[in-house]
């Protein structure tokens, strides 16, 4: 059973490290977040308006926590 969760952690910390790089490549002024010109520079192939689908306090950014979200299972963008 502790091998299934340590196993699972890293699969977890993978993910986020994955996602946390993404990210940072698409951040051009590298001031942690995504304005929905960054947002649609890195993702051209994704309808605009799933920025607002992301933006879940709806502070025109999208940050470390909500990118992660939306690229989990289940998220806008897990697929893309």
């Amino acid at each position: 059973m502790r091998k299934l969760v340590m196993t699972l952690v890293a699969v977890g910390a993978t993910a986020s490290f994955a996602t946390a790089k993404e990210m940072s490549e698409m951040d051009v002024n590298a001031d942690g977040v995504l304005s929905v010109e960054e947002f649609a520079a890195g993702h051209s192939d994704v309808d605009p308006a799933v920025f607002a689908a992301i933006d879940g306090n709806e502070d025109g950014l999208i940050d470390p926590a909500e990118y992660e979200a939306a690229t989990a299972e289940g998220g806008v963008l897990a697929d893309s």
